[in-house]
């Protein structure tokens, strides 16, 4: 026996089928996995029910061919059969590529789109409109597949916790069908524990998607009572599932973000009423701060006794505003902060609840930590201008033995105030007495 390398074996099958297919062959097929590379070849597989070849278009060939070739297309492929040696596998050099009819995968997918068009099952009015926040979801898929993980990560990514329910079904082959037909089926009985239901796949060949086309399958999607998604493939491909589902989405990925755009909005909207509020709340504090300052400036440019009372008056008034509107805007903000939590805890999931309402306290905590510092400061304030305005009050200096000269009703500075025969009042602390210029004297300066 001899012992041939996997080269030696290969370029023999090379010899053997190209030497017994010398002469140009013509095959007949279908066109599916289409694909055009960069420098301008063409590649696809030719297929029928039961086997496939793989084709080569040259671009040296296919500048001079008039057809342009559509996936699914049924053509006549007329070239040389060789083996491509690096991967093992033989193919056809196509020299011209013919049109021959539509592809019996369209044929189908067309006649019942018409079908299911015509009976309106595709129409606009019978859509179920999909609920702007969502909790509990049904996804229909293979749970080892890559689809549900890009979903439930990109959820995770986003911070939504959604409580996702996996009916775990086929989804390629035709056992799929029957597969798929009877989780919808349970899913209608069950129907009451879902905001919606997601119908999802990932991307793969037509062959792959073939099974969300048939008629059975498209009719039981669209006999759910929920409202349902349908996440089949990528943005390039369409099944009859898209069609009869309230909404379309190009991916799996996309239909998590679809499902976390309103919780992510809403975050958005609670941070930014949290900022409004505490920029409110500093505002009305400085204003009051400002018209506290101003009274007290007044107080001390006027000192007769009558006005440090009105004035004094005023201010425990104003304090008692400042007080009180802090305390009405305190007891309103929680108020909203109230309402805020209540929307979060009825609308967002239960994961952001504790930090959103930790957070929210924390910041009730430092405001109002903040507000009494400040009026402890202020009534500090308060108390040491008052002293000081006893001080300086002419009546105090009468307790330390001191009299104060009155000529009229106005008090006496200077000698030079006073002339012979005035008639002067001396007040004491105890009482006044009268008394009667007979002398003056002036201090030599």
């Amino acid at each position: 026996m001899n012992k041939l390398t996997v080269t030696e074996i290969t370029q023999q099958i090379k010899f053997l089928l190209e030497s017994n297919f010398s002469s140009h062959i013509c095959v007949v097929g279908e066109i599916s996995n289409l694909s055009f590379s960069p420098t301008g070849h063409i590649y696809f597989t030719l297929k029928d029910d039961s086997a496939q070849i793989k084709v080569v278009f040259f671009k040296r060939y296919n500048l001079a061919n008039n057809y342009k070739l559509k996936q699914g297309d049924k053509v006549e492929v007329i070239g040389n059969l060789s083996v491509y040696e690096n991967d093992g596998v033989y193919q056809i050099i196509a020299r011209k590529v013919v049109y021959d009819s539509a592809g019996d995968f369209y044929k189908k997918f067309e006649e019942t789109k018409r079908v299911l068009e015509k009976e309106g099952l595709f129409d606009k009015d019978k859509k179920k409109p999909i609920p702007k926040i969502i909790k509990n979801v049904a996804v229909l898929t293979s749970p080892g597949g890559a689809a549900i993980r890009d979903f439930l990560q990109t959820l995770r990514n986003n911070y939504v916790g959604l409580s996702v329910d996996i009916w775990p079904v086929q989804v390629q082959g035709s056992q799929a069908i029957k597969d798929i037909i009877l989780s919808l089926r349970a899913l209608n009985r069950y129907c009451d524990n879902y905001d919606v239901a997601i119908l999802m796949r990932g991307g793969g060949s037509l062959e792959d998607l073939i099974i969300f086309n048939e008629e059975a399958l498209a009719r039981e999607f669209f006999s759910l009572k929920i409202p349902t998604i349908s996440a089949i493939g990528h943005e390039r491909d369409f099944s009859i599932c898209d069609f009869v589902a309230d909404l379309r989405v190009s991916t799996p990925t996309a239909a998590a973000e679809t499902l976390s755009r309103p919780y992510i909005d809403l975050r958005r909207e609670v941070s930014e009423n949290i900022k409004n509020l505490k920029r409110s709340i500093e505002n009305k504090i400085d204003k009051h701060y400002q018209l506290f300052d101003k009274f007290l400036s007044l107080i001390s440019f006027k000192n007769p006794s009558n006005i440090i009372k009105f004035k004094k008056n005023m201010l425990h008034k104003y304090i008692s505003n400042i007080i009180s509107s802090i305390n009405i805007k305190v007891m309103d903000n929680s108020m909203l902060n109230n309402d805020l939590m209540y929307r979060i805890l009825t609308k967002n999931p239960e994961v952001k609840i504790g930090e959103y309402k930790n957070y929210l306290n924390l910041l009730q905590v430092n405001i109002n930590g903040n507000i009494l510092r400040k009026l402890e400061a202020n009534k500090y304030r308060h108390s040491f201008l008052m002293e000081k305005m006893k001080l300086l009050n002419p009546e105090n200096i009468l307790e330390r033995g001191y009299a104060i000269v009155y000529k009229g009703k106005l008090p006496v500075g200077s000698a030079s105030d006073i002339n012979l025969e005035d008639s002067l009042e001396i007040h004491f602390k105890d009482g006044y007495t009268n008394a009667f210029v007979t002398g003056k004297k002036m201090k030599k300066i």
